[in-house]
């Protein structure tokens, strides 16, 4: 963020950054979340671009 910008790390897709996707899948289990919801608010896209979204959501919401 100080080295490129407060926008820099919104500029990766889901599961390529530093987010510790596990570790943060384990702290939504603990305070015992039972929403059922869990969102990715990413720009849109075409019906591939979408898919690899919902891929990439699939993977992160395993951690559970």
């Amino acid at each position: 963020m100080n080295d490129e910008g407060l926008r820099k790390g919104f500029q990766v897709n889901l599961l390529e950054g530093d987010n510790n996707w596990p570790e943060v899948m384990k702290a939504v289990t603990e305070i015992n979340y039972k929403g059922g919801w869990i969102i990715a608010e990413v720009s849109g896209g075409d019906r591939t671009r979408l898919k690899d979204i919902s891929e990439r959501m699939d993977k992160i919401v395993s951690y559970l």
